[in-house]
């Protein structure tokens, strides 16, 4: 009767693991999304910005050689070369990452897959408990790596975006005492 409680509470426990890894899935891959998403917008709004500090550049009226046009003509470059790395680490962050492990059923392009779907049901079914928790497990490491890699590009896509912003306005402000 002991073992059987003890069966019965490893079984518990085993359940208890296998709800809170499928919620750290559900929390990696919700974060994954937004910073996705995030990263979207600052791609927008920085490559729109790169426009605006190239027209700025150009402008008639920065053409002199005073040195507070060519202050603003610095500016202006600089403003576009911070919005063009902030438009590379954005398109940093929504790259596709692959993380493939040896042998697993998660990645896309495991050998797995590719065999034909007979094969891989009957190889799904013959699995065992315990290779389908590690598969789990391999996935949600390489789930949290993504997601940390994701959201180290965003940070820099979004520092270099400012700086980017600040050189604009310092950029307009000396262009309008030129």
């Amino acid at each position: 009767m002991a073992d059987a409680r003890a069966d019965s509470e490893s079984a518990s426990e085993a359940e208890a693991r296998d709800r809170f890894a499928e919620f750290e899935r559900g929390v990696l891959q919700d974060n994954i999304i937004l910073c996705d998403q995030k990263a979207g917008i600052l791609l927008a709004f920085a490559a729109a910005m790169i426009l605006v500090s190239l027209d700025g550049f150009a402008a008639p009226g920065l053409r002199k050689a005073e040195t507070i046009a060519l202050v603003a003509r610095g500016a202006f470059v600089l403003s576009a070369l911070g919005f063009l790395a902030s438009c590379y680490f954005a398109l940093a962050t929504v790259v596709p990452r692959i993380r493939k492990g040896p042998d697993d059923h998660i990645f896309w392009e495991s050998p797995v897959f590719k065999l034909p779907v007979e094969e891989y049901i009957a190889r799904h079914r013959t699995m065992d408990v315990e290779r389908e928790r590690q598969n789990r497990l391999v996935y949600l490491h390489a789930m949290a790596g993504i997601c940390s890699s994701k959201y180290r590009h965003f940070a820099a896509a979004l520092r270099l975006g400012q700086l980017g912003f600040v050189a604009l306005v310092l950029a307009e402000i000396a262009q309008a005492f030129s």
